[in-house]
């Protein structure tokens, strides 16, 4: 039986009852993918909930061009598997590819609906896990699709950027550090180019950089920034 505390580092799964999360415990197994691993293929169906200890997955989509492009990337603590619970989930037309070495849980998804059936507290947190990040899918295919580096490098900045606790215009950390190397890979950009638009965005105000912390972000400027509304430096 895998460790419930496990489950109870998922954010999502915080306020499921102890009952619940022992229950979900005891169907789960530990599993790992290598970089490249294709964990849930376009062509075929999910046929289990993943629950992500370690490790990037990347949602990969194709653009007009031909081109690969990394609508989301899961990190850490986020559920992959919204085809099981959503007839027709937006994730669908993508697939879920390991970008790192990843480390998850897997409930296989027979014993996932029977465990929710008795736990109903836990379909409503996977649910709402999926909703959240459903929600602004679109947003986030448009900006993975764009051809300027820069809208595309300023998704996955809002997509990282932490904002618990902090208002709109506050400058805020990332929520899983990222170094320059793995941004060009997600944004589908060279190293020095993105090196190059991040010292661009740093001027016009919408980054800053701290030695002890990384980058700050401010997700309310990098929002007006994608909108392609008049920026001024901070």
């Amino acid at each position: 039986m895998i460790d419930p505390e496990l489950l109870r580092g998922v954010p999502s799964l915080v306020e499921v009852p102890a009952a619940g999360l022992e229950s979900l415990a005891r169907e789960a197994r530990e599993v790992e993918y290598h970089p490249g691993d294709r964990i849930m293929p376009l062509i075929k169906p999910p046929d289990q909930v993943l629950f992500l200890l370690d490790g990037l997955v990347k949602l990969v989509g194709i653009s007009q061009a031909g081109n690969e492009r990394i609508v989301y990337v899961f990190r850490p603590g986020e559920v992959l598997g919204s085809r099981i619970l959503l007839d027709v989930s937006p994730e669908s037309a993508y697939e879920s590819v390991a970008m790192q070495n990843v480390r998850a849980l897997a409930v296989g998804k027979s014993d996932f609906l029977r465990v929710a059936e008795e736990h109903p507290e836990l379909l409503l947190a996977v649910t709402r896990e999926f909703a959240r990040r459903l929600e602004g899918l679109t947003t986030r295919m448009l900006g993975a699709m764009s051809d300027e580096v820069p809208i595309r490098l300023g998704q996955l900045l809002m997509d990282f950027a932490s904002r618990d606790g902090h208002g709109e215009e506050d400058f805020v950390p990332l929520s899983y550090p990222l170094t320059h190397e793995a941004m060009a890979q997600i944004i589908g950009a060279s190293r020095p180019h993105t090196s190059s638009v991040l010292g661009n965005l740093e001027l016009q105000g919408v980054l800053r950089r701290r030695s002890d912390r990384g980058l700050l972000v401010c997700p309310a400027r990098v929002a007006r920034m994608i909108r392609g509304e008049e920026m001024s430096p901070n």
